[in-house]
């Protein structure tokens, strides 16, 4: 998985919001495929247009391993970009997770439907909730 700085640096490089567009389309693409076993395992995620799945999975070391899936390759292109960002994110660090920031600096946030916006913030509450 790209660093965020570096997918945030990629998007800066694009001028068009059709190049955006086409840019989180290929990301969404990176984005594991669940099994049925994850997908189980996975919250559904409401107020979103599409389904959404979201993982929060402590590990025994008391970090956290994320995981998420849509069947829509746009929104799969957001996760992949959420997870990006919280890859090596201190506890303290994660509470502080704004998403809307986080696509603001990718130059997308003012193109997005309210309803994909609200699924994202409700990844960023249940993040906040984490311990």
């Amino acid at each position: 998985m790209e660093s965020i700085q570096q997918l945030i640096a990629d998007f800066s490089r694009l001028n068009h919001w059709e190049a955006r567009y086409r840019y989180l389309i290929q990301l969404g693409k990176k984005l594991p495929v669940p099994s049925d076993d994850e997908l189980a395992k996975m919250t559904a995620i409401s107020g979103c247009e599409v389904e959404v799945r979201f993982l929060a999975e402590k590990q025994t070391d008391g970090n956290y391993r994320f995981a998420a899936y849509s069947e829509a390759r746009i929104m799969n292109g957001l996760l992949y970009l959420v997870l990006s960002a919280l890859h090596r994110l201190s506890a303290t660090e994660r509470k502080q997770f704004d998403v809307t920031a986080l696509l603001q600096r990718c130059g997308i946030a003012q193109r997005l439907s309210q309803t994909r916006l609200n699924g994202l913030k409700n990844i960023e509450t249940l993040l906040h909730h984490l311990d």
